[in-house]
């Protein structure tokens, strides 16, 4: 068995989507330590359980219902407390602890290989906190672009090295949530700027599955909408010329952010 596949626990936020059980039993049978299914409870009426079928009693799984204020980063958040929480218990245990978090799409159909790669590529620099990879959108069979949103790491698969982070790791941004989404993109500034920690982006070309209604021109124009807001709010925090608004505007470059 691969110990950095075993050490790593998936994150789905999902509710009232059969096909979460095809992405869990994937993500099981690639080796995946555990799998944790955020839910927003009101909405989901138990739905996801449901799905999961016999998956509930299997010790991989996690279920955390939330009863209010699901949002996609606060559901983050709430995975990543469930998991600084296993980890206490595994210490006090003497059992390995978790190494990484995997958040991922219920759509992007990774591969163990796929995963593999990544985990190796984020422990091939003891610097490297984020890894990246990018996707290759398909709607009906046919390829998609998916815009210059997806050449950064995001929460679609991105692989998060504890290690790197040390005991405490800040989570997301709910902010972001009121912006249009892209808490993956303002976690990774937030990296840049506050630590000597950088991202790596492998290129897996990883299958991501694009719903019927799905109309990426529109998706782009409010990432990149929610990309400017993220990036105004961090440039006003320093006057220019600063010592801290030049670390932020050097994050800024190495992203590649700027239009």
């Amino acid at each position: 068995m691969n110990g950095k596949l075993s050490a790593t626990v998936a994150v789905i936020r999902s509710y009232n989507n059969k096909h979460v059980t095809t992405q869990v039993k994937n993500l099981l049978t690639a080796g995946i330590g555990r799998v944790i299914v955020v839910t927003n409870g009101p909405a989901d009426k138990g739905a996801t359980p449901g799905y999961l079928g016999t998956l509930v009693n299997d010790v991989r799984v996690q279920i955390i219902e939330m009863t209010e204020g699901y949002s996609w980063a606060n559901a983050l958040n709430v995975a990543l407390k469930a998991i600084q929480m296993a980890n206490v218990s595994r210490r006090i245990s003497w059992y390995p602890e978790f190494r990484f978090i995997l958040n991922v799409s219920v759509e992007a159909q990774f591969t163990r290989a796929h995963l593999e790669a990544m985990l190796d590529a984020a422990t091939d620099d003891r610097m490297i906190g984020v890894v990246g990879t990018s996707f290759e959108g398909r709607l009906d069979g046919n390829l998609v672009d998916l815009g210059r949103s997806y050449r950064h790491p995001r929460n679609t698969g991105m692989v998060i090295r504890l290690e790197a982070f040390g005991a405490m790791l800040g989570g997301f941004d709910a902010r972001c949530d009121g912006m249009g989404g892209m808490e993956d993109i303002a976690f990774v500034l937030e990296m840049l700027a506050l630590s000597n920690l950088q991202y790596k982006m492998t290129d897996l070309q990883v299958p991501l599955i694009l719903g019927q209604h799905h109309h990426q021109p529109t998706k782009e124009e409010r990432e990149q909408g929610a990309m400017d807001k993220i990036l105004a709010f961090w440039r006003n925090l320093f006057p220019q010329n600063s010592p801290e608004r030049e670390r932020i505007d050097s994050a800024i470059a190495t992203m590649g952010l700027d239009r």
